[in-house]
């Protein structure tokens, strides 16, 4: 069934094409207004995708199914207990609050508390989120003093999006400037309660091991439902890449090696733990290093498989600092050539 729609729902779905438009959106952005943005940490994108629906932290906490609280605990402290009752969407990719969170790093190099070592970026249609009835949207962070917001088509026209959009490097020698854009970048659409993934487009991942992770982590049938939508991203246009996280997996019989980001700028140390459980007989085997550092000339962890029974069929989880960095199932098969 069709959500019910605004009434001035055509002059919002005239705004949005024109900024296609806009001669300052650079080749990357050409898109951005096409779509509404979510970036969740893997395993609780996993979770959405299996439950069908994205709730609001408060839903989420009442219902107990917050995979992962991303959220910094200083930010949530100044919020407005009323917004935490909608699903909230940004109007673009990369926000300076995803800035702040994104990749795996030292635990002191996240500025405000929060983390999403592993964030997997949902992307939903905005002329349809945008249309409906009782959807809203804010020209700035909603967790700003007094943000500004509304729901209809008059104040959509007031938001200033040369300044949500904008991204290029930010002027710190101009702070009342520079804050001024940062608030826009956080520019908001809302919609109460829960948002169901009827609008949802794609799902995009930062590299081949996360989408790998990612659809490991899903139910076979949401796997088969979604698999066509989700995918490893375009580098630089969904996710900013500066930090520790994992590019390739090679699995085998023998060993296993996963390929870290060279460019990363926090190298540890990690807490690394892999866990690997054989699907033959359900042993299970433990690699840790409470001290690893990513070897940049050659950033590749490699654990070998030579205590395995049956190494032709295994499960291998990698967690750095408790958090979730790899997940996949093996299965060696015999070729007939």
């Amino acid at each position: 069934m069709n959500p019910p729609r605004k009434s001035d729902a055509s002059i919002i779905i005239d705004k949005l094409r024109s900024l296609r438009r806009e001669p300052w959106l650079g080749p990357l952005q050409r898109s951005w207004p096409k779509y509404l943005f979510r970036f969740e940490d893997i395993e609780s994108a996993a979770r959405i995708l299996n439950d069908g629906r994205l709730l609001s932290r408060a839903k989420a906490q009442a219902n107990a199914v917050m995979a992962k609280d991303c959220a910094s605990p200083e930010v949530l402290a100044q919020t407005d207990d009323r917004w935490k009752s909608y699903v909230r969407l940004y109007f673009r990719p990369r926000t300076p609050m995803q800035y702040d969170i994104e990749g795996f790093r030292y635990k002191s190099a996240y500025k405000l508390g929060g983390c999403c070592p592993v964030p997997v970026v949902f992307m939903f249609d905005s002329e349809d989120i945008l249309t409906r009835t009782g959807a809203m949207f804010s020209n700035g962070n909603l967790a700003a003093k007094d943000p500004e917001w509304g729901e209809d088509a008059s104040f959509f026209l007031t938001i200033p999006f040369d300044r949500v959009y904008h991204d290029n490097a930010l002027d710190q020698a101009q702070p009342a400037k520079l804050r001024k854009t940062i608030y826009h970048r956080h520019a908001e659409t809302i919609v109460p309660g829960e948002l169901d993934l009827g609008a949802l487009k794609y799902i995009v991942c930062r590299s081949q091991a996360e989408y790998e992770t990612l659809l490991f982590l899903l139910d076979e049938k949401v796997r088969e439902r979604w698999s066509e939508k989700i995918g490893p991203g375009t580098k630089g246009n969904l996710h900013f890449r500066h930090w520790t996280f994992v590019e390739q997996a090679e699995l085998s019989s023998g060993a296993i090696h996963l390929h870290f980001n060279p460019s990363t700028g926090s190298v540890g140390p990690f807490n690394a733990v892999m866990n690997i459980v054989e699907s033959a007989a359900g042993t299970r085997y433990k690699w840790q290093d409470s001290s690893y550092f990513i070897d940049v000339q050659d950033p590749v962890l490699k654990v070998g498989l030579g205590s395995l029974s049956h190494p032709v069929s295994y499960i291998v989880k990698l967690r750095l600092d408790e958090h979730l960095a790899y997940a996949n199932r093996f299965e060696e098969y015999d070729s007939p050539f």
